[in-house]
């Protein structure tokens, strides 16, 4: 039985979905902390939605998927900028609407040009499938994240907890608020070839509100949201061979399990923790 556990290392497709799959769901924890500190979750979802267009589009003109995909997100985020400063809507409704238009329009393209493009991969992924040049685009896309947020980070910090606050000290909140949209637009493409558009809000917003609730440093809460990425990444597509299901899936099961486990055992944020500081504190009103 025991031999059996390093089977799939034994696969070269395997290996290559393991490290991939590491390597994005590293940058996904990453940004998620960003998200969660900004309360852009719905924007995580809208970015994963809005990319279906540009590969419909990308497949038709011959072009890059990614390379589609990338604009098409890009365009949803511009679209959902341009409606909210120009309307009284509330950013949930915005949001709402226009990746729900980009997703039907994808939609329908591939319903109307079906040959060559598969709903059902874009929706839920195919990392198991995923070729040499995909390996490569994945991995130019994590690469110039990771080195705009060791460069750009404490300046995202600041803009994701007080943007008047940043404009004061210099910092332009409107460039640093394109720059957060670029890299989850950016990163929603790379991890569409793991977890497919339809999971890759959970790994974009899950690493990091488990980190949430287990740290009140945000250094800490970076190393704990990037280290959960990549160990449910790789266990979860490790564990998918066994189980034969969905490597998405598994990823993000083994997330959404860890941030029950952070829910309920956290040390401050937890709800054994916070109903024990309850307790204490009914205790000591009325000793």
């Amino acid at each position: 039985m025991i031999e059996n556990l390093g089977i799939p290392f034994q696969y070269d497709y395997m290996l290559k979905a393991m490290w991939v799959s590491a390597l994005i769901g590293g940058v996904c924890g990453l940004l998620s902390c960003f998200v969660t500190l900004k309360g852009w979750s719905l924007m995580g979802d809208a970015l994963s939605h809005a990319v279906v267009p540009g590969v419909a589009i990308a497949y038709l003109l011959g072009a890059p998927f990614a390379l589609g995909a990338f604009i098409s997100g890009l365009l949803a985020a511009l679209g959902m900028g341009f409606v909210k400063a120009r309307t009284s809507l509330r950013e949930d409704a915005v949001i709402g609407v226009v990746f729900t238009t980009f997703f039907a329009f994808g939609v329908l393209l591939i319903s109307l040009f079906p040959a060559g493009i598969s709903l059902r991969t874009i929706v839920f992924g195919n990392i198991l499938g995923i070729s040499n040049p995909d390996v490569i685009q994945v991995a130019i896309i994590s690469a110039v994240t990771l080195l705009v947020l060791a460069l750009k980070w404490k300046d995202l910090v600041l803009f994701c907890f007080d943007p008047q606050q940043a404009r004061t000290l210099g910092l332009n909140p409107m460039v640093l608020h394109f720059t957060l949209l670029t890299l989850l637009a950016a990163t929603a493409v790379a991890s569409m070839q793991t977890v497919g558009a339809c999971l890759v809000v959970a790994t974009l917003v899950t690493p990091g509100a488990t980190a949430y609730l287990l740290t009140d440093r945000f250094n800490r809460m970076l190393a704990i949201a990037g280290g959960i990425g990549v160990g449910t990444s790789f266990l979860g597509a490790y564990a998918s061979y066994f189980l034969d299901g969905s490597t998405g899936g598994c990823i993000v099961v083994l997330q959404t399990l860890l941030f029950l486990t952070a829910l309920t055992f956290g040390p401050k944020h937890g709800l054994l923790a916070s109903r024990a500081k309850r307790r204490l504190a009914l205790e000591g009103k009325f000793a």
